[in-house]
């Protein structure tokens, strides 16, 4: 996973820019396929805001929080796309294991055989 820190008006401190790229790199455990990660930091006034992009392949899943403290805006971002990322990875759960559209067609054409079979027998009493 290539993870890039970006800071806009004010000078990131190492040891949040360690902390916050730590915290994305635990994201690997809820879903492996990960490229990117892109985390912007920046600050206004007293609002500390953290925007984190993560390129998963084919979707993009973004996060935006901003408090009083930059590292609880990276905590509640990281959970945010936990959510997201676990939510994503049960549905290409699901979506393998339901059955598939050929699977499905076939079992209902030998329903509609046996069906034809015992209509006429009905129509003859």
């Amino acid at each position: 996973m290539n993870i890039s820190t970006t800071a806009r008006h004010y000078e990131l401190a190492p040891s949040l820019k360690d902390y916050a790229e730590s915290k994305v790199h635990n994201l690997k455990k809820y879903f492996d396929h990960i490229v990117t990660a892109n985390l912007i930091f920046s600050l206004e006034k007293y609002r500390h805001k953290v925007e984190i992009t993560l390129h998963v392949n084919g979707r993009d899943f973004v996060s935006i929080e901003e408090s009083d403290d930059m590292y609880t805006s990276v905590d509640r971002s990281v959970d945010k796309l936990e959510r997201q990322l676990r939510k994503h990875k049960t549905k290409l759960q699901n979506r393998k294991t339901h059955q598939g559209l050929g699977e499905i067609s076939a079992g209902t054409v030998e329903e509609e055989a046996i069906d034809e079979a015992e209509m006429p027998e009905a129509f003859d009493q």
